[in-house]
């Protein structure tokens, strides 16, 4: 590439990743202002109108949820389509027809719904006979919620979204089987994803737990990306199967979303009244669980993104050394930073808050002083 077209690269991923970070904090002001305008006015005459309806403590909540969240998903819309469809077309980082974009928001919505109904439904029966002690129990119902998750993504929840099948380029299966042994993956947990229906993106991850663990690669970086490349981030997955991450976040998950339940716990016990509510499990003191939930993870979010940043670290040199092929794992880099126009070299404030994974640059310039220490 000559320096002008790197020049141009570098500028539009900056424009690119600004304009992501612009619409990130917008989300979050716009959430904000519906959850304390909800918290002051619109959750108690939400609540009043559904009871008109029935009297049914677990409809009620049903309800309540369906049009509490249909509400914010409409107010969030010209967001989510400029950032999720406009701004990706914008940058030519996306196949995806308008329908098709239509249809996975759909899927999106059903399947969070879905599962948001369950865990406050849940969470309002331990609030209702245990006001003192239901935080403890939701706790642990999340830490089996997650664990759940986290084994039926890969088999459930992803194949709403893509198609995934086993890897079946004979060149590519043999690299791969030489670098997963003994590491307690092998081949047919390795799958190629259709990324390349909706996006021109590359990627790669590990998911699932247990039986259903499994590496996922993008179609769009299998095609594309030299056999040292794609064994290198290959290499890189399985790094986090050998380090444990997924089983790591969980508890990390599990601490966090402890803390919150407690401070909501608190707040709820100590203010209810004051904030306008019946009683603790009041459903229109929901949006209060929200804000104290969403703020502990805001406050928490550098903290967390630190932590996923030193696994991918610790990835990152467990690629370089299973491999013994820096050059390699810079060149796919360099290929990532291209094709997903990544910005390279983020504002330190910027990474330190939002990037869950070091700079490319940081990533490269790590690589490079392995090269500059082997003898």
């Amino acid at each position: 590439m000559s320096d002008i077209s790197k020049k141009q690269s570098a500028e539009s991923s900056k424009k690119y990743s600004l304009q992501k970070h612009i619409l990130a904090v917008n989300g979050i002001i716009v959430a904000l202002i519906y959850l304390v305008f909800m918290c002051l006015f619109g959750s108690n005459i939400l609540k009043h109108l559904i009871s008109l309806i029935t009297v049914n403590q677990y409809l009620l909540i049903a309800l309540y949820i369906i049009v509490f969240v249909i509400i914010i998903d409409i107010i969030t819309i010209p967001l989510s389509f400029y950032g999720g469809f406009v701004l990706e077309h914008i940058f030519k980082l996306s196949n995806q027809k308008f329908l098709a974009w239509v249809k996975t928001e759909i899927k999106k919505f059903l399947l969070s719904l879905v599962l948001l109904i369950i865990m406050v439904e849940t969470m309002y029966i331990f609030l209702r006979n245990f006001p003192n002690s239901w935080w403890i129990f939701v706790t642990i119902i999340w830490i089996f919620f997650s664990i759940i998750i986290a084994k039926l993504a890969p088999v459930l929840i992803f194949p709403l979204f893509y198609k995934s099948v086993p890897i079946e380029n004979e060149d590519i299966k043999k690299v791969l089987v030489s670098l997963s042994e003994g590491t307690g993956i092998n081949i047919q947990g390795v799958y190629k994803i259709n990324l390349s229906k909706d996006t021109k993106k590359a990627n790669a991850a590990l998911a699932g737990m247990g039986s259903t663990r499994r590496v996922l690669l993008g179609d769009t970086l299998l095609d594309s990306y030299s056999l040292a490349e794609i064994r290198s981030v290959f290499a890189h997955e399985l790094g986090h199967h050998v380090y444990h991450h997924i089983w790591k976040m969980l508890v990390i998950g599990t601490i966090t979303g402890g803390l919150g339940f407690a401070i909501c716990h608190y707040v709820l016990s100590k203010m209810i009244e004051i904030l306008g509510f019946q009683s603790i499990h009041d459903i229109a003191a929901f949006p209060v669980i929200c804000i104290i939930l969403g703020a502990l993870g805001f406050i928490l979010m550098p903290i967390q993104n630190a932590i996923s940043r030193r696994f991918e670290r610790e990835c990152d040199r467990y690629a370089i050394e299973k491999t013994n092929d820096p050059e390699a794992f810079i060149s796919a880099m360099d290929k990532l930073a291209e094709q997903n126009l990544a910005d390279r070299t983020p504002n330190r404030l910027i990474e330190f808050l939002f990037y869950s994974h070091p700079s490319i640059s940081k990533r490269i310039e790590m690589a490079k002083k392995i090269i500059q220490a082997l003898p």
